[in-house]
């Protein structure tokens, strides 16, 4: 398990750093541990908060529940005989109404419009080509996929189109930190939150000797120096890197 850890450092460091460097007491400590947690909040969103990947079973009413550490999603899709993840592409017409209820395609369909369809082709009506509204026939522009999504927060779950066929989805998603657990950061970014907590100390005190205005900036500016310094740590430019991308897109120019 220490293994796991071994590029981290615990949360608690850095608080302790802080309040050794300032030459506080821990009495401290309670108020110091949640601004050091909303700092690795702000820090892991942009930079280092876990990527996880799961297979996920579909439910009947074509939604998946998400995960209880869910952030933001990354990919979503199913996967081919190659291991790789083929995305569903995002629609956002898919209606939110009825997701938590086992009919929901039942009362989210109606089969009383007339088609769209024409021999598997889709007709996009009132269309606007600059002088008349005209029907036009044809099919979406980009490569095909395999299905369509769309992520409803507010009750944590994955809406899928009515016609995916599969009984399972890939997700990668940011995981947040779950309460209760021990929380890590990258040992790249300990000054970062160092200085998140200087700053963030004084930032709301008033106009005193302890926070005066010129401080308080000049906090701010160590912490997003220090945050820029990190982030280039954390995640070098590798040259390998940097030929490969290079290559793909100069391929991407050939075939355009």
């Amino acid at each position: 398990m220490a293994s796991q850890y071994r590029q981290f450092i615990t949360l608690d460091s850095c608080i302790n750093d802080y309040i050794t460097e300032s030459e506080q007491s821990n009495h401290k400590y309670y108020k110091l541990f949640h601004l050091a947690f909303r700092g690795m909040e702000q820090l892991g969103i942009d930079f280092f908060y876990q990527i996880k990947s799961v297979k996920l079973p579909v439910l009947s009413n074509k939604t998946v529940p998400l995960p209880p550490d869910y952030q933001n999603y990354q990919k979503v899709g199913v996967l081919n005989g190659g291991g790789e993840v083929i995305p569903l592409r995002y629609n956002s017409k898919l209606t939110t109404y009825a997701d938590l209820q086992s009919e929901r395609i039942s009362k989210t369909v109606d089969n009383t419009l007339f088609d769209l369809y024409i021999a598997n082709t889709p007709i996009f009506y009132n269309y606007w080509n600059g002088e008349v509204f005209i029907n036009l026939y044809g099919i979406p522009s980009g490569s095909p996929t395999v299905g369509g999504f769309k992520i409803d927060d507010s009750n944590g779950v994955i809406l899928l189109d009515e016609n995916f066929g599969y009984d399972y989805i890939i997700l990668e998603y940011i995981a947040s930190p779950i309460e209760g657990q021990d929380y890590f950061i990258p040992m790249q970014f300990r000054e970062a939150l160092i200085a998140w907590l200087g700053w963030k100390d004084i930032a709301n005190l008033p106009t005193t000797r302890r926070g005066n205005l010129g401080d308080k900036r000049d906090r701010r500016h160590d912490f997003f120096n220090e945050r820029r310094l990190a982030n280039a740590r954390y995640r070098p430019l590798y040259l390998e890197q940097a030929y490969e991308l290079n290559l793909e897109m100069t391929r991407m120019a050939v075939k355009a």
